[in-house]
Parts: C-alpha cells; sequence; structure tokens
C-alpha cells in the first residue's frame, strides 16, 4: 500500500512539473483571486469533510495539523517554482550564457523538488496513520479531485507570470 501511495504521491508531482510550463503558455491567465478563493473554498470542505468522516475528534484534530503542514510544503515548493522560472527566463535570456550554468540550475531545483516529494509523502504517510481505511478512502478521494497539485500551485504561481 506505501508503495501505491508513493506512486501516486510521484505522479502528482511529476504532472505538477510538467504543466507548469504548459500553463505558462496559455493566452489569457485565469484571475489569481477567483483562483485562490476558489482553492480556500475546496481546503474548507476538506476541513469539515475530514472532521465530519474521521470519527474521534482527536485524530480529527490531528489530521487538520498534517493538512497545515502540507499546505506548508505546497506554499514553500510554490516559491521555489516560481523562483526557478523567473532564474530560468533571465538565464535563457542571456545569449551568453552557459549550458553549465542551466544544468547547474536544473540540478539545484531537481534537488529540492525531490526534498519536497520525500516530505510530502511522509506527511501522506502520516496522515495516513491517522484514520481507518474507509476515512483514508473518502479524504483521499476528494483530495485527488478537488485539490490537485495542477491547481494548488498554478493558483499560486498564476500572479507571478
Amino acid at each position: 500500500m506505501k508503495t501505491v501511495l508513493i506512486a501516486i504521491v510521484a505522479a502528482l508531482f511529476a504532472t505538477l512539473i510538467l504543466l507548469l510550463p504548459a500553463c505558462s503558455s496559455r493566452n489569457e491567465a485565469p484571475d489569481p483571486v477567483a483562483v485562490e478563493e476558489e482553492i480556500a473554498g475546496h481546503r474548507d470542505q476538506e476541513l469539515e469533510l475530514v472532521r465530519t468522516t474521521i470519527t474521534d475528534p482527536e485524530r480529527a484534530e490531528r489530521f487538520v495539523g498534517l493538512l497545515s503542514q502540507r499546505d506548508q510544503l505546497v506554499a514553500g515548493f510554490t516559491k521555489e517554482v516560481q523562483q526557478y522560472r523567473a532564474e530560468m527566463a533571465k538565464l535563457n535570456a542571456n545569449y551568453d550564457a552557459e549550458r553549465e550554468s542551466f544544468d547547474s540550475l536544473i540540478a539545484g531545483f531537481n534537488s529540492r523538488r525531490a526534498v519536497a516529494q520525500e516530505e510530502f509523502i511522509d506527511l501522506a504517510v502520516a496522515m495516513k496513520r491517522e484514520t481507518t481505511p474507509e476515512e483514508w478512502k473518502a479524504i483521499s478521494k476528494f483530495q485527488l479531485k478537488r485539490l490537485n497539485a495542477r491547481n494548488l500551485v498554478y493558483g499560486q504561481t498564476a500572479a507571478g507570470d
């Protein structure tokens, strides 16, 4: 089961990385305020789902704390993506930039991405420990449907384009 969870988390982060360039090529950027409001609404729904699905109030509150940690991780990684995109644009605009500079930038970002993935997996495992299989099934289904990586990060990076 842990292998399946790791595969899902890895797929979410891979999707995130692959979709960011596609998102930047849109003709019209979405309204960042509207996207943030939608994400906030989904997070409120998630909190309500957690508090009604997890039968033990203490476990539910511990789970809410883990959700807060997840949101902080996503916000931090969003800043990493924004910084990476800005540095890549600056480097790309420099005609005299050497390949080594690109390689170094990409390697540094990939290293930080791998750390964020590990932290995300650790949080997902901790969340599963706080739930029963039935509780996890309901909560994880909501997370995959409403709080996917593309929406979370794209919503936060939309203003940075």
